[in-house]
């Protein structure tokens, strides 16, 4: 969860033109707080969703093997 952080969208001139969502004044290159995005749409709708909260990394998965 981010709390109340505050975030950004913008195209990333300097990433492959993608767009980037990040926290406000983030500003490493080499933030794992980055995501980038091939479209302004994915970009903005995972900006909803980190403005309210909603970010979560998932458990690495574990195969089991026979």
């Amino acid at each position: 969860m981010t709390g109340n952080l505050k975030f950004e969208v913008f195209l990333d001139a300097c990433y492959y033109d993608l767009w980037c969502v990040r926290p406000v004044g983030d500003t490493d290159f080499n933030s794992t707080r980055s995501v980038h995005f091939p479209t302004e749409q994915e970009a903005r709708t995972f900006h909803q969703l980190a403005e309210k909260g909603i970010w979560a990394v998932s458990p690495e998965k574990k195969e089991k093997r026979a």
